[in-house]
């Protein structure tokens, strides 16, 4: 079942091979409250539909470090660091040796290759390789098959950008006490995409941070074509946190950083470093007390 709007390369996959789209989350009963639920690629409750009742969550299946794995408590949990969480699904099929379907099998393979950006991405292990080996077993796939997935990914005409933009948009609040809001996008031709749409990006940047009184917020873009990433922040503060962090210089609002970073990767760095900013505020505050207390 899919809660919410599909990403332009499921809509491509879909199409390309003629699957029927899931149920829609919105369809007719049973209500959630009423449902057992098993989340996947995900392990809290930011971007998933309210009156999803934690207590009726039954399993987890996630790959994040930074979860909230914990609220679920009548859940089996299984968090393991692999680059995609349709590995891990991948992975029981191969254990119990059952049948899969075509359509299982092209989406499995399809969300490896887009989770670890075509298995290059930091975050790739051998797991997810082992696993689309397997899948790519079953079926034939044309060989340019990923190269058209990440072009169709990489289609943002008209409304299509701020659609995708909101779809991939993490809301994080345990950030050293701060409110962070991260969009991200994957694709090829990636600072062509900026040159002509910088201005609506700025807009949605800045609409975000206003109306969810955010501390931070940006974008990530990942060109898996010229293995890079470009990082958009209007906000001074958000600018020079991720120059700490990561070492980018902006300019005009625009970094740019060699070699590829998910938003995966970056989370757990910002939460170091935020925490360590929370820290080191609460002793600059002790300090003068313990200074008056040493002069009595």
């Amino acid at each position: 079942m899919i809660f919410g709007g599909s990403m332009e390369e499921v809509n491509f996959v879909m199409r390309k091979f003629g699957f029927n789209r899931p149920l829609a989350g919105n369809a007719d009963p049973p209500p959630l409250q009423e449902r057992e639920i098993v989340l996947v690629d995900a392990s809290d409750l930011n971007g998933l539909p309210d009156g999803l009742d934690p207590k009726n969550v039954i399993e987890v299946i996630d790959h994040r470090k930074i979860n909230e794995a914990e609220i679920f408590k009548n859940a089996k949990i299984q968090i393991e660091f692999v680059g995609a969480a349709a590995t891990l699904i991948a992975e029981k099929f191969i254990k119990k040796n059952v049948d899969i379907s075509k359509m299982a099998v092209i989406l499995l393979y399809s969300a490896i290759a887009s989770n670890t950006l075509n298995f290059q991405a930091n975050v790739t292990s051998k797991r997810d390789i082992m696993a689309a080996d397997w899948l790519k077993s079953k079926v034939n796939l044309p060989s340019c098959y990923i190269k058209e997935m990440f072009t169709a990914k990489s289609d943002f005409e008209g409304n299509k950008l701020e659609s995708a933009l909101k779809n991939d948009c993490a809301y994080l609040l345990n950030l050293g006490g701060k409110k962070i809001k991260i969009a991200q996008l994957e694709m090829i031709e990636a600072k062509k995409m900026i040159q002509t749409r910088k201005n609506e990006i700025f807009d949605f940047l800045r609409a975000e941070h206003d109306e969810n009184r955010l501390d931070y917020i940006f974008l990530t873009i990942s060109d898996v074509e010229k293995r890079c990433n470009f990082f958009i922040a209007e906000h001074k503060r958000t600018q020079n946190l991720l120059k700490e962090v990561l070492g980018v210089k902006f300019e005009d609002g625009i970094a740019v950083r060699k070699g590829l970073i998910m938003r995966k990767e970056i989370v757990p760095m910002l939460k170091k470093t935020l925490e360590n900013k929370k820290l080191e505020i609460h002793r600059v505050k002790l300090n003068p007390v313990r200074c008056n207390y040493l002069k009595r």
